[in-house]
């Protein structure tokens, strides 16, 4: 789910790699680098450190960082070290093809079985990360590199975006599902590949389209060259990306993030009125359920209210490694307003109900202000099995709708009511629908797209 970018062609690309990271900051917080790739030079010019990527580019750093093309990466750890400056990408390598920088968003999920492989045909592997799986699958192919890329390409499994610096050329890809988000954009003469699209907005660029799925684009000089590694399955976008990770100003599909979670919160007030559920306020927990929130009131006629502040420099609890620093986070973030509060029958919107314990803290809170009811709508279905894909989302048997029945949940988290929307009204919501050409749903129906093998399950 980290979030990656790459510049070329611009004298300040360092620079503009670093905004662009801090706009795709909400991917990851455990670590943060930068690799650039300066003309007559024989190494790159980098710098990576562990937290948030603001304050750790100084001038100084900036100004080390020459160059004209340039990667960069913002890392939520699903697999390898949870922690630790050694799993900062981007990651560097000399192979006999030349010097590599390559940072990856997502998950390889048949990293088990090919370290096994290429530990036994002699590879030496310097990260936990699988990202260098991909180096070290190149490294056994002949040039030219897009071949040998490719052909690693086709031996990896999973939902993946990635770019890499290679002899004067920005290369991107996404994996054949375009289960991990890649958008192409320009800035003047040069192109921008990106995690989400806000990320070319906001240095002047403008959005062309999303890397469409098992593409391989490669850029050099000013010239893009596009090709495909592998068929494109049908078109399964992670709908979560929509419900939680991404910003509201991201586009998805042709569809801006907001706009599909106002549309999910319409959906949710149609649900919650068939089953004569009513309100004083519809109130989101801030922030990935304020859209969902607005779009609840207006459909519902209910007033919309925000209960309450969030304190933003506590960074997003879903993302925290551990669940006690997850706990931590979520009790110091959110700040009731208790006049808004008691007496009232409350309608909460979240975006997702994981473990429940977030959920069950913050009705605790509600309950303690002195609300009198309180019901919650979900804009997203029960979660019942774990990501592979680069969501964090636990085991089964950590999941609360995969050990709970409904009415459980409802006692477990001390709700009134719970009402979580329908796969279908979530796919449509987000301008798809329950079919093929709709989202990856596995976390919600455990049917997922990609064969999962034993030692992968074993993993969670």
């Amino acid at each position: 789910m980290g979030g990656v970018i790459g510049i070329e062609g611009r004298k300040n690309a360092a620079r503009l790699a670093h905004v662009g990271l801090l706009t795709l900051q909400h991917r990851g917080q455990e670590s943060c680098g930068i690799a650039v790739e300066e003309k007559g030079k024989d190494a790159f010019n980098y710098f990576a450190a562990n937290g948030l990527v603001l304050g750790k580019f100084t001038e100084d750093v900036l100004e080390k960082l020459k160059g004209e093309n340039a990667v960069g990466h913002a890392r939520y750890p699903t697999s390898g070290s949870k922690s630790g400056i050694l799993d900062a990408q981007p990651f560097l390598f000399k192979s006999a093809h030349g010097n590599i920088a390559i940072a990856l968003s997502g998950n390889i999920i048949n990293t088990a079985e090919l370290r096994v492989k290429l530990a036994k045909e002699g590879a030496i592997f310097q990260h936990s990360s699988e990202t260098e799986l991909i180096v070290h699958l190149i490294a056994r192919e002949k040039l030219p590199l897009e071949h040998a890329l490719k052909i690693a390409l086709s031996k990896i499994e999973g939902g993946y975006a990635a770019v890499m610096l290679f002899k004067d050329k920005l290369i991107g890809f996404r994996d054949r599902h375009g289960l991990r988000p890649l958008v192409l954009g320009k800035i003047g003469k040069s192109f921008i590949l990106a995690s989400e699209s806000p990320a070319v907005e906001v240095l002047g660029g403008k959005y062309i389209r999303d890397v469409k799925p098992g593409e391989l684009i490669v850029i050099e000089k000013g010239k893009l060259k596009s090709s495909f590694f592998a068929k494109p399955a049908k078109q399964q976008n992670c709908i979560f990306e929509t419900v939680y990770i991404s910003r509201p100003d991201t586009h998805i599909r042709g569809m801006s993030v907001a706009k599909a979670r106002m549309a999910m919160g319409a959906k949710l007030a149609e649900q919650v009125k068939a089953q004569g559920i009513t309100a004083d306020i519809v109130m989101p927990v801030p922030d990935s359920g304020f859209f969902a929130a607005l779009g609840f009131a207006k459909a519902s006629g209910i007033p919309f209210e925000m209960g309450f502040v969030r304190n933003h420099y506590m960074g997003r609890s879903f993302l925290r490694s551990t669940q006690p620093m997850r706990e931590i986070v979520a009790k110091l973030k959110l700040f009731p307003i208790n006049d808004i509060i008691k007496g009232k029958d409350i309608m909460l919107v979240d975006d997702s109900i994981v473990r429940g314990t977030q959920s069950k803290k913050i009705i605790n809170t509600l309950r303690e202000y002195g609300a009198r009811k309180i019901h919650m709508a979900v804009t997203s279905p029960e979660i019942i099995s774990p990501c592979f894909y680069g969501v964090n989302t636990p085991s089964k048997k950590e999941l609360i709708a995969s050990t709970h029945t409904h009415d459980e949940i409802v006692k477990e988290i001390g709700v009134d009511s719970v009402t979580f929307i329908t796969i279908k009204n979530a796919a449509e919501a987000c301008g798809g629908n329950e079919g093929a050409t709709g989202f990856c749903s596995a976390c919600f129906t455990g049917k997922y797209p990609t064969k999962i093998s034993k030692s992968t399950w074993e993993a969670r």
